[in-house]
């Protein structure tokens, strides 16, 4: 049985996505059907955090590198999310709270490279900072679209853990596409019909997760900026899906996440593209 769960397939796919769905019915039918649904977005979050603990195992306290520092920043957005849904905080709590909380999640995980910085380091932060705040304000733009901040966050995770393994980086690589696997037990739920709201658990918790990743990428792996940079297109993809023109009804409503899935591969893919040219180039490096 150990050596079934150290099977990367297995980390990263099966049991992210097994978590995701399970977790999401569970929630749901634990807290009532009034808030039950408010809250079932938890269930990424904690499907992110087993896939973690299967790749990673159970990190320190207090932690001793970057990465170890992932599921704390994962556990409070988590917690602070769940609460504000199930105690129904309207969309300026959940706001105020991700422009903070990105800003010392940036700041717990930057710590190092801040105190040996330089001019170029901190304007370097404040650029992830934004980028980290454009991601959320277009995850928040659209939740009431049904599934599409899901789906976002979900082609988002696929395109980072692509572009973490070729930044050498597999293991937080592994971690992303558990996010996007979660994400996607969760969306099971809401096809073709969209059952429980993008609330402050996805976006604290899933959202939380994903921009972490990012500055560990960034900030302690070769991964390309640039790639990444091309990556925040992806939360931009329902501003073409609005102009699909889909046959009316049920049926097209079925078929619209499609649409917004293979819209946002498109820079999903040229920023995968460009972190694997990056990559050979450094390969093809005289030493």
């Amino acid at each position: 049985m150990a050596g079934f769960f150290s099977d990367p397939l297995v980390q990263s796919v099966l049991v992210p996505v097994a978590v995701g769905f399970l977790l999401t019915g569970a929630i749901r039918i634990a807290n009532g059907q009034a808030r039950g649904p408010l809250v079932a977005g938890a269930s990424v979050g904690l499907g992110f955090l087993i896939a973690y603990g299967l790749t990673l195992g159970v990190p320190p306290l207090p932690p001793s590198a970057p990465e170890h520092e992932l599921p704390y920043v994962v556990v409070a957005g988590l917690v602070i999310g769940f609460l504000l849904d199930f105690f129904r905080r309207g969309p300026l709590y959940r706001e105020t709270l991700y422009l903070l909380g990105s800003a010392a999640a940036l700041y717990w995980i930057a710590q190092a490279r801040i105190d040996a910085g330089d001019a170029w380091t901190y304007l370097g932060l404040i650029a992830l900072w934004l980028g980290a705040l454009m991601a959320g304000y277009r995850l928040e733009l659209d939740r009431s679209a049904g599934l599409n901040p899901v789906l976002k966050l979900l082609v988002a995770a696929l395109g980072l853990g692509a572009i973490a393994i070729l930044g050498a980086a597999p293991e937080l690589g592994q971690i992303s596409f558990g996010l996007a696997t979660a994400l996607g037990g969760f969306a099971l739920w809401n096809w073709p019909v969209n059952r429980y709201p993008f609330g402050a658990a996805l976006l604290l918790g899933a959202g939380g997760a994903l921009i972490a990743l990012a500055f560990v990428l960034v900030l302690y792996s070769e991964t390309s900026p640039i790639a990444l940079a091309l990556l925040l297109l992806c939360f931009f993809a329902d501003v073409a899906a609005k102009r699909v023109k889909l046959p009316a009804g049920k049926f097209g409503d079925a078929l619209r996440p499609f649409v917004l899935i293979g819209l946002a591969l498109v820079p999903a893919l040229a920023a995968v593209a460009v972190a694997y040219i990056q990559s050979t180039l450094v390969d093809s490096a005289p030493i």
